[in-house]
């Protein structure tokens, strides 16, 4: 299958530098509809929002945001070579706990992928390369990320892709083709994370006690000992 099949990473505007009392004091928020975004993300996400392009073509957009307090060697995402919005299930809906149905995707119209990032110790890494073939599984398997990410990082290895890394409070703009991938920070900061999604199938949530994030996820390697 062909991955960065569209090979478009379109930059929007930017922000200043927020500071680190401001980012620790924004709401997380999760699957919020724009208007909610708006009303209850607070200045940061407002001035993160208006940075981005949003093309008000889809029939939905979902504001996700996450707060983390960074420690170095340490990832606040899953790491691994993967996409963004795959289908899952017979819903489709990429939300669904169900298995992910890269092939649909074929026959589908991608929804459209903002993000914007603060500070520079822990910035999202993108493929840098157009027309990626890899094999995936033919049927939907929890394998396929797996696949992807050993496949990627063995071009990597080979020199046979390179990379970039999203600027610093800089809106970026892909669909559901492009790889990319969170890394460990690299210094004690705290990070803000908007990504806006421009969806046909996906819908926000409208309980805000579904929305309002009262805690985020956090990530260790393996080995690590307190």
């Amino acid at each position: 299958m062909i991955f960065n099949r569209n090979y478009e990473y379109d930059f929007g505007g930017t922000i200043e530098q927020p500071s680190q009392e401001l980012i620790k004091n924004t709401l997380g928020l999760h699957n919020a509809s724009l208007d909610d975004a708006l009303k209850y993300g607070g200045e940061l996400t407002r001035a993160a929002i208006g940075a981005m392009d949003l093309s008000f073509t889809k029939k939905h957009i979902i504001v996700d945001t996450k707060i983390h307090m960074l420690i170095p060697n340490m990832c606040p995402a899953i790491v691994g070579w993967h996409t963004d919005g795959v289908p899952r299930g017979n819903s489709l809906d990429p939300t669904a706990k169900q298995l992910p149905n890269i092939h649909a995707q074929e026959e589908m119209e991608s929804p459209i992928f903002h993000l914007l990032v603060t500070g520079d110790s822990c910035l999202t890494k993108f493929i840098n390369d157009p027309e990626i073939d890899l094999d995936v599984p033919d049927e939907p398997s929890t394998d396929l990320y797996k696949m992807i990410n050993e496949q990627v990082n063995e071009k990597l290895e080979k020199g046979e892709l390179s990379t970039f890394t999203a600027p610093s409070c800089t809106a970026i703009k892909w669909d559901w083709w492009e790889l990319h991938t969170g890394v460990p920070a690299t210094k004690h900061e705290w990070r803000f994370l908007i990504r806006v999604t421009e969806s046909d199938i996906q819908e926000p949530k409208t309980d805000l006690r579904d929305i309002i994030r009262t805690q985020q996820q956090g990530y260790l390697p393996m080995n690590y000992g307190w």
